[in-house]
């Protein structure tokens, strides 16, 4: 019978056995050293947690404590985590605060559509568990990442505050927004796929089904994915509360724009609102955005018909301006007050969209044509 196993105790086999899968996973900067691995394993040999299938080696997670100093670096986005040496690692250590690093998350090419995934974050989860009961207090971690599935993967189910990138030196922050006691929202963001799709469908229709309706890129979007053809940037997501589909967000380009990442169909439910969860969302879905490496993120919306999250860009974004562009179509801009909102992703300095041109019209054509398919596929009469 073929089974998942997890592992904590460090063998030169298993070793070997992660660094080899880092050189399938990973560039060539974020593949490990031998004998760095070996001297940081002298110092704390709680690091890692690996998952085996049918014994061989499949996925790892390296967990580790470091300086204070380090970890201050790390969060300024002066620390690269392949320049760390003997001297910034530390042991976990009792009755004190430990900050850690989550260095990497490795999952092998063949298993990533399979539980494995679950199984490795069951047996961090597990580690962390027995950490806590000998008496370790994680205080603060950073978690670094060097792809958008690492990104995804800590925002998702580990609901990351810290991320920094090291190949482009960068710290990503999500701002404690519920500082004053409220519980952070149990959410996750689930890729637009055959399975979600009817549920993200008709949800993106019942909220925005008298101006605008995007059915058919859905559609599109879903079939390009299972063909493999990613060169366009347009990425839809559903929104799970306690494992029900709750809204819709996503990301999407204008290409005559290359250094802005937008967001696309964003949406609650009325049942599901002021809990915190499209608050949460926007968060999530702005952290994947930082993964694209674009300069600045931006949104459109309307005052008089998005009326309900005005509130939400207000608190997030940097900058709220009217849209009112000559060029484009008066209709949406005049009876549904267009407006800007953006942020720059890497730093405070924010600059103005200044009215130029995005196009409304095709938005609506794009709305006309997805209502008809919407009726064609018998999804609404």
């Amino acid at each position: 019978m073929k089974r998942y196993k997890i592992v904590y105790d460090v063998t030169d086999e298993l070793l070997k056995q992660a660094l080899e899968l880092d050189k399938q996973v990973f560039s060539k900067l974020d593949i490990g050293d031998f004998d760095l691995c070996k001297s940081w394993l002298k110092i704390n040999n709680q690091i890692y947690t690996f998952l085996l299938y049918n014994n061989k080696l499949i996925g790892y997670i390296n967990f580790i404590r470091i300086t204070d100093d380090c970890f201050s670096k790390f969060i300024q986005g002066k620390m690269k985590d392949y320049k760390l040496n003997d001297k910034d690692i530390l042991p976990f250590k009792k009755n004190e605060g430990n900050k850690c690093l989550f260095m990497s998350i490795a999952i092998a090419k063949e298993h990533r559509d399979t539980n494995a995934i679950i199984y490795l974050k069951k047996g961090f989860d597990k580690k962390l568990k027995k950490l806590k009961k000998q008496g370790v207090v994680i205080s603060d971690t950073v978690i670094d990442c060097v792809s958008v599935d690492g990104v995804k993967f800590c925002i998702e189910r580990l609901d990351a505050k810290y991320l920094t990138g090291s190949l482009n030196g960068k710290i990503y922050y999500t701002p404690n927004i519920y500082s004053k006691g409220r519980k952070v929202p149990n959410i996750k963001l689930e890729l637009l796929n055959k399975k979600n799709l009817k549920t993200a469908s008709i949800i993106q229709y019942q909220i925005f089904k008298k101006n605008w309706c995007g059915y058919c890129d859905y559609l599109k979007e879903v079939e390009q994915r299972e063909k493999g053809i990613t060169n366009n940037l347009q990425l839809s997501f559903v929104i799970k509360y306690h494992k029900k589909i709750v809204g819709i967000i996503g990301l999407y380009e204008l290409k005559q724009y290359p250094n802005v990442i937008w967001l696309n169909w964003f949406a609650i439910l009325p049942k599901y609102r002021r809990r915190g969860i499209g608050t949460n969302a926007l968060f999530k879905i702005i952290n994947i955005a930082r993964t694209f490496k674009r300069k600045e993120f931006r949104l459109v919306t309307y005052e008089v018909w998005n009326i309900q999250a005005q509130d939400i860009y207000k608190k997030i974004m940097q900058l709220e301006e009217p849209y009112t562009n000559k060029n484009d179509w008066q209709y949406a801009i005049k009876n549904g007050v267009a407006k800007i909102f953006s942020s720059n992703l890497f730093d405070k300095t924010v600059t103005k969209w200044n009215n130029k041109f995005i196009d409304l019209l095709s938005d609506h054509e794009l709305h006309k044509n997805s209502i008809k398919k919407l009726k064609d596929d018998g999804l609404i009469n």
